[in-house]
């Protein structure tokens, strides 16, 4: 009985303790005394390397007896460069919290390097007190197998190592439609693959997804694939076999994975310039920044010396040219729908439009004088909404500080058809005639003066 009397009194004395040293901020809250969780019985599920796309578990116990608990937070960081592959917050409420084999997915990634990297454990109670567990190892790239698998149209193809470059797989040589989607795994089924790869934001690119994830897209337009190419290390897709090669002044223009052809390009003012893989240069042509010689069939660059971003479709057999980051008063940007800067009309354009990204949807003002500006856009009101209605912005965030404002009153030329929209652009009216019209703008009046010069030159 005496025993038990002195145990009553010790815990009533401890706790009393406990107690006694927590004080009330001026605020009300609770402030308890100095103290820092302590950490036992951490166990990880590893000893030694790991491959990334695996996951790793720890298990840990943690207590402070005198100031309760709030988070323990998780971190997986590399040694080289701080990268943080990892990271959460578990909350721990009470004076003691466990975990049991907690996991943690390690990425694989596009372009994914063999790293050093740090598991960070760091236990924190409610004052703020922290205790931080460390554990550094090694992730590998994963092992894959010398055969992948190839996934579309119902076709399963195996992709086997290139014999030159490891991260490199490849078909066998075949007949392979241009664009397709489709998945890649590393076993025949994709029920039994560790990985598949499908769909990504940008065409011929992927990235790991479930076997019920979407499809990756391949684009390889206006070429003949013979041979279907996979990098493990960049997840890109490419092709062997016959490329449609276009060169302008010499450059090649590289295929963007959405049916056009680009290259930045050096011009010079006055100079010829040499286009190559064009079969229909007149129709092609950008009646902004060059001249045609129907004769001799040359091209001469009429606009500022510099380089400019060159942007060739197949499709719509023109040539546009811009600087996709200029703003007034460098350049100004038509965007609406019902037109196009081709030369010539595509159904395409009858549906759709008012888009700030896409080059063949939009119109660029090229600067050819002081406050003066030339865009040649074809108008049609062969649309879905029943109109053309075009907008020109002052740059591609739907900003018209520096203008334009149109009003009818400053317009002049072939103008039949033609009025001023309800925002301040141009639509069509009773007599409108479709065609490929120039529009030169002249911004001396400011913004809500500009005057507009429209030259109906095409059909």
């Amino acid at each position: 009985m005496k025993t038990i009397h002195i145990y009553l009194l010790t815990f009533i004395s401890s706790l009393a303790l406990i107690l006694t040293s927590c004080e009330k901020a001026d605020n009300g809250r609770i402030v308890y005394p100095f103290s820092s969780p302590e950490i036992s019985n951490l166990s990880y599920s590893f000893s030694g390397d790991v491959e990334a796309a695996d996951s790793i578990y720890f298990s840990i116990n943690i207590y402070d007896p005198l100031t309760p608990l709030s988070t323990l937070e998780v971190a997986l960081v590399a040694k080289d460069n701080g990268e943080i592959l990892h990271a959460e917050t578990i909350r721990t409420k009470g004076n003691s919290y466990h975990a049991e084999n907690h996991a943690i997915y390690i990425p694989f990634y596009t372009e994914f390097q063999e790293k050093e990297v740090t598991l960070q454990l760091t236990a924190i109670n409610v004052e703020g007190s922290e205790t931080v567990e460390e554990k550094t190892f090694l992730i590998k790239r994963p092992t894959l197998p010398a055969t992948l698998y190839l996934h579309y149209d119902g076709n399963v193809v195996p992709m086997t190592v290139s014999e030159t470059n490891p991260y490199l797989y490849e078909t066998e040589s075949g007949d392979f439609p241009e664009i397709f989607e489709g998945k890649i795994s590393s076993s025949a089924s994709l029920d039994d693959s560790k990985f598949i790869w499908g769909y990504a934001e940008t065409n011929n690119h992927a990235e790991l997804v479930a076997k019920t994830g979407a499809n990756f897209t391949f684009y390889y337009e206006y070429n003949i694939v013979e041979k279907v190419l996979f990098n493990t290390f960049t997840f890109d897709l490419s092709f062997d076999g016959i490329s449609t090669l276009i060169t302008v002044n010499g450059v090649e223009l590289e295929q963007n994975g959405s049916g056009l052809f680009v290259a930045n390009i050096q011009f010079t003012k006055g100079e010829k310039v040499e286009v190559t893989g064009i079969d229909n240069i007149a129709a092609a042509y950008n009646r902004d920044f060059f001249v045609y010689d129907e004769e001799t069939g040359e091209l001469t660059f009429i606009r500022d010396s510099g380089t400019w971003e060159v942007y060739y479709s197949i499709k719509y057999n023109y040539i546009w040219i811009a600087r996709m980051d200029d703003y007034a008063p460098d350049a100004y940007w038509i965007v609406g729908h019902g037109f196009t800067s081709a030369s010539h009309w595509h159904s395409d354009y009858s549906y759709g439009g008012w888009e700030l990204e896409d080059i063949t949807r939009l119109g660029y003002a090229v600067k050819i004088g002081d406050n003066k500006y030339q865009s040649t856009i074809y108008l049609n009101d062969d649309h879905e909404w029943w109109s053309f209605e075009i907008e020109i912005y002052s740059d591609l965030w739907w900003g018209k500080d520096n203008g334009m404002l149109l009003t009818e009153g400053l317009f002049e030329g072939d103008i039949t058809g033609i009025t001023e929209s309800a925002s301040n652009g141009l639509t069509n009216t009773d007599g409108f005639v479709p065609g490929y019209y120039r529009l030169t703008f002249d911004t001396s009046g400011g913004v809500g003066g500009e005057k507009v010069k429209i030259e109906r030159i095409g059909n």
